[in-house]
């Protein structure tokens, strides 16, 4: 967990803080969905429980001009590091709740739901630098027969000087939402109290489009 506290880790992957700890997240973006304005705000956190295990909560609130996407989500989970070896790679699981509509551009579900995860990643130090790198597989269900396949792959890194940056790609499929491609970058910086970043990220899959310029701050205890 050294690598990531210093690297900046995203939501994903297989690792778990330890006992006790905290790692709590604002992110605000401004976004364009298929030509419409809207804005996100959303709230993360994880602790750690011990044993490999931690919790971890989400809400999320999006709101276009038109107000034709405007949504709420909520999702608590539990996750299980499973395995770690002296390389720094590491197994995980995680099982969520989930609450809301949870959309792909402007298809998605709604009502109450779960997912199941499996993660596997590598952290460590390379010429002094530290990085994680993962890659996480879920199926999602809501009500409805809402069923989907989300798979996700992240890298982050220090740049030097307190600078990082990270990298994440989603790639989903479903047959009542969109299938998506989508991109993130961040580079950011971090200061005593907090890491504070911005990012761009944008869809690709083709069946809608979809932009966004971010804000994050992060806080560890």
């Amino acid at each position: 967990m050294a690598a990531l506290a210093v690297a900046g880790s995203a939501e994903a992957g297989p690792w778990a803080q330890r006992q006790g700890d905290i790692y709590a997240r604002v992110n605000l973006s401004a976004e364009r969905l298929d030509g419409e304005d809207g804005r996100r705000g959303d709230l993360y956190g994880e602790y750690g429980l011990g044993g490999g295990w931690m919790v971890t909560g989400k809400a999320e609130s999006v709101r276009y001009d038109g107000g034709t996407q405007d949504r709420d989500a909520y999702r608590l989970s539990a996750r299980r590091q499973l395995w770690s070896n002296s390389k720094g790679w590491a197994i995980g699981a995680e099982a969520a709740v989930l609450h809301g509509t949870t959309l792909a551009g402007v298809f998605g579900c709604q009502g109450a739901g779960g997912e199941a995860r499996v993660s596997a990643g590598r952290s460590g130090v390379y010429k002094t630098r530290n990085y994680y790198l993962f890659a996480d597989a879920a199926w999602i269900h809501q009500e409805g027969g809402c069923d989907r396949q989300r798979f996700e792959f992240g890298y982050g890194s220090d740049l030097g000087g307190n600078f990082f940056t990270t990298e994440q790609v989603w790639l989903e499929y479903g047959r009542q939402s969109a299938n998506s491609i989508k991109t993130e970058t961040q580079i950011g910086y971090h200061f005593p109290a907090a890491d504070v970043s911005v990012g761009y990220r944008e869809e690709f899959g083709g069946e809608f489009d979809e932009q966004a310029i971010l804000l994050a701050v992060t806080v560890r205890r």
